[in-house]
C-alpha cells in the first residue's frame, strides 16, 4: 500500500446508527456526480423556512488515500462480485460490450481518467435532446452550469503536460493530417497546493504517478469526495455508505418508500429494510444501476413508460494499442512511490521529463469541423502499477500487425525490447517494449441502440446485436492504425473486439438506460430530469440525475456534461421545493 506521500484524510460517511427513524425530504441514491452534485447544492441553498433533510445512500464503501490497491493482487481482492459486493472495481461483461466502473463513495470518479471535456455545442442540435436543452445551449444557461461544474472540480490542464514523453507521442502520431486538432485537457487533479482545498479536504499535489484509473494513493485526485461530497456534508447532509437500493415504492399518502440491502462488511451482516423519502427521490446510480433499480421498482408496480432501459451507449468507446513503437512513452505508473528505485533510475535525462503523469493529459480531435457524427478523439492513456508486470508480459506474446517491417536494424531493436517484457521478469521496465508503447482511448458516436434488461436474478443485461459491427469501430480502429503507423509501431486491435467472434466492445463510458426525452414517447425522464409515468404524466418528486439520462453517445469523456446537466436539475428541483440556490466557492 502507499507510503509517507499519502495524505491524512477524514472520511465523510455517517455511522449507520445515526439515519433518522422518520427518514429524510429528499433521499438521492448514488454518490457519482448525479448524486453528488445534488446532495451539494440541496444541502447548502436558501430555505426560507426549515432546511430539507437529505441523505445519500452509496451501495459501495469509503474509499481514502493510501486504501486503493497498488498490485494485481490487491486489485484482485477489490473486484466486486458477489462474495465481494464491497469491491472498487466493477466489471459487467457480455458477448455485446464489456462495462467498467467504480463502486464506492463518489462513484466511478475515484478511477476514472479525470477528463473534464465539453463537447462542442452542435452536439445538441441532435433531435434525441429535448428543446429545452437547446434553448438552455443558446441562450448560454447550459455553459453556465459546464463552468461551474469545472469550477468547483477544479479541473485544468496539467501545466507540464507537453513535456510528458507519451503526449509527445500522441502529437507525433497524427502525423499532421488535415483536419486534425491536438490539444491538453482539462483534468480534475490537484498540481497547485498542499494542504486543505476550497471544500476543506486535505489534498496533495500530483506527483504524475499514473494511477489515476485504479486509485489516487496521494490525494491529488479531484475526486467527488474532495469537493461535491464536502460540500453536501458541509451543508448538513447525511452520507451513508454500503447500503444498495434494491427498487422504489411510490407511497398512496405521498412520497416514496426505498428498499435497500445495507452490508455491514463484504462478508458480514445483511440488513434489508425500508427508509421514507417524504418529499423526492433522486436516483443517481449511473446508467446500469439507475435502469436496474427503474425495472425492478416496475416490477412492483411503478408505472414507468417503455423508454426504461433504452438508449443505451457505450459512448463509441475504443480502445487500441500502438505497441513497441520507435519512441519512448513512458506510460508506466509506479503509484505512491516517487522516490522508489525504479522511479529515480527512470528519471535519468537530463532536461527530459520521464514521469508517466497522470492516466489521460492531451487528446486529438479528428474531422472536428465535421459533421458532429463523424468526429473522433483519441487520448494517451498510462498504464497504473496494478497492471504494469501482467500487461508487459500478455502483450510481449501477442502477434499485432508490424507498420514498418522493411526497417531490420529497427525490427532488432524491438524484438531486442520485446524479450525484455517476456514473463516481466527484467526489472528495467523502462527499456522493455511496454514502456514504448501507448494505450489509446478512442471515442466516436455509436448508435445508442443498446437496451438494459434484467436477467433471471434481477441482475443488469445489455442487449445489443451486432454493436461491435457499426462503421464507427472499424473508422476508429482505422485511425488506431494509422496512428501506429505515424510511430513505427506494432498495431494490436482492441483484443476483445479484434479476436472475439462476437466483435464485442468494451467501454468506460456506459450511458443511456433512462433518456431524456421529449415526453413519455420518446424518454423515461424530461430535460429536467422527471420521470415520466406511463400515462404521459410526471412523477412528483422522483428524478434521474446521473449518465442514465443521456440519450446518445456523445463521443468525448461524459462527465463534465453529466454535471452539467446534473446541475441544472439540482437548480430547477430547488427552486420547486421553494428555496433559492447558493453556490458556495469555499468553505470557512
Amino acid at each position: 500500500m502507499a507510503n509517507m506521500h499519502t495524505v491524512a484524510r477524514a472520511p465523510l460517511a455517517n455511522s449507520w446508527n445515526q439515519r433518522r427513524p422518520d427518514g429524510y425530504d429528499v433521499v438521492i441514491i448514488g454518490s457519482g456526480y448525479g448524486g453528488a452534485i445534488t446532495a451539494a447544492r440541496l444541502a447548502t441553498a436558501s430555505w426560507p423556512g426549515a432546511k430539507p433533510s437529505v441523505c445519500i445512500l452509496e451501495r459501495g464503501k469509503e474509499w481514502l488515500p493510501g486504501q486503493f490497491p497498488d498490485n494485481l493482487q490487491g486489485g484482485a481482492g477489490a473486484l466486486r462480485s458477489d462474495v465481494n459486493p464491497l469491491g472498487l472495481f466493477d466489471f459487467h461483461f457480455g458477448t455485446d460490450i464489456g462495462i467498467i466502473k467504480g463502486s464506492g463513495l463518489g462513484g466511478t470518479s475515484l478511477i476514472n481518467a479525470n477528463v473534464a471535456y465539453q463537447p462542442e455545442g452542435d452536439l445538441f442540435d441532435e433531435s434525441r435532446w429535448p428543446q429545452a436543452i437547446r434553448d438552455a445551449r443558446d441562450n448560454g444557461l447550459l455553459g453556465q452550469y459546464y463552468a461551474r461544474a469545472r469550477s468547483t472540480l477544479f479541473a485544468e490542464r496539467h501545466p507540464q503536460g507537453e513535456e510528458l514523453s507519451k503526449v509527445k507521442a500522441l502529437k507525433r502520431g497524427s502525423d499532421g493530417k488535415p483536419g486534425t486538432e491536438f490539444d491538453l485537457l482539462d483534468i480534475a487533479v490537484n498540481f497547485k497546493f498542499e494542504g486543505p482545498n476550497n471544500w476543506g479536504v486535505q489534498q496533495r499535489k500530483c506527483i504524475n504517478c499514473g494511477d489515476c484509473v485504479s486509485g489516487c494513493n496521494v490525494g491529488a485526485k479531484n475526486t467527488l469526495d474532495t469537493n461535491y461530497l464536502a460540500i453536501a456534508k458541509h451543508g448538513g447532509a447525511a452520507i451513508f455508505t454500503q447500503v444498495e437500493v434494491r427498487h422504489i415504492e411510490k407511497l398512496q399518502t405521498g412520497g416514496y418508500l426505498i428498499h435497500y440491502t445495507r452490508r455491514e462488511s463484504s462478508q458480514g451482516q445483511v440488513e434489508n429494510g425500508t427508509l421514507k423519502a417524504k418529499r423526492a427521490v433522486i436516483v443517481a446510480a449511473g446508467a446500469l444501476g439507475s435502469t436496474v433499480v427503474m425495472l425492478r421498482s416496475r416490477l412492483r408496480g411503478l408505472s414507468l413508460p417503455d423508454a426504461v432501459g433504452t438508449r443505451f451507449s457505450g459512448n463509441g468507446d475504443f480502445f487500441g494499442l500502438a505497441y513497441n513503437s520507435d519512441v519512448r512513452a513512458d506510460v508506466l505508473g509506479w503509484g505512491a512511490y516517487p522516490t522508489s528505485d525504479r522511479a529515480l533510475r527512470i528519471q535519468t535525462t537530463p532536461g527530459e521529463t520521464r514521469l508517466p503523469g497522470p492516466s489521460i493529459v492531451a487528446r486529438l480531435r479528428y474531422k472536428k469541423n465535421g459533421r458532429p457524427g463523424k468526429r473522433i478523439t483519441i487520448e494517451d492513456l498510462s498504464f497504473p502499477l496494478i497492471y504494469v508486470d501482467a500487461a508487459r508480459a500478455a502483450f510481449s506474446v501477442l502477434i499485432g500487425r508490424d507498420t514498418d517491417p522493411d526497417d531490420f536494424f529497427d525490427d532488432l531493436q524491438e524484438a531486442r525490447r520485446r524479450l525484455l517484457d517476456v514473463g516481466a521478469f527484467n526489472p528495467e521496465l523502462e527499456k522493455g517494449a511496454l514502456n514504448f508503447t501507448m494505450l489509446d482511448l478512442v471515442m466516436g458516436r455509436d448508435d445508442a441502440g443498446g437496451r438494459i434488461e434484467l436477467d433471471s436474478t434481477g441482475r443488469a443485461h445489455v442487449r445489443w446485436l451486432d454493436a461491435g459491427r457499426q462503421k464507427v469501430f472499424t473508422r476508429e480502429n482505422d485511425i488506431l492504425l494509422e496512428h501506429a503507423r505515424a510511430l513505427g509501431a506494432t498495431f494490436i486491435e482492441n483484443p476483445l473486439w479484434g479476436f472475439t467472434p462476437f466483435r464485442t466492445l468494451l467501454t468506460a463510458h456506459p450511458l443511456g438506460g433512462c433518456p431524456m426525452g421529449e415526453d413519455h414517447t420518446s424518454g423515461l425522464v424530461n430535460h429536467l430530469g422527471q420521470v415520466f409515468d406511463r400515462a404521459g404524466g410526471a412523477h412528483e418528486g422522483l428524478y434521474i440525475s446521473d449518465g442514465s439520462i443521456i440519450p446518445m453517445a456523445l463521443g468525448v469523456n461524459p462527465f463534465l456534461t453529466i454535471s452539467a446537466l446534473s446541475e441544472r436539475i439540482a437548480e430547477s428541483l430547488i427552486k420547486k421545493m421553494g428555496g433559492a440556490p447558493f453556490i458556495l466557492d469555499r468553505i470557512q
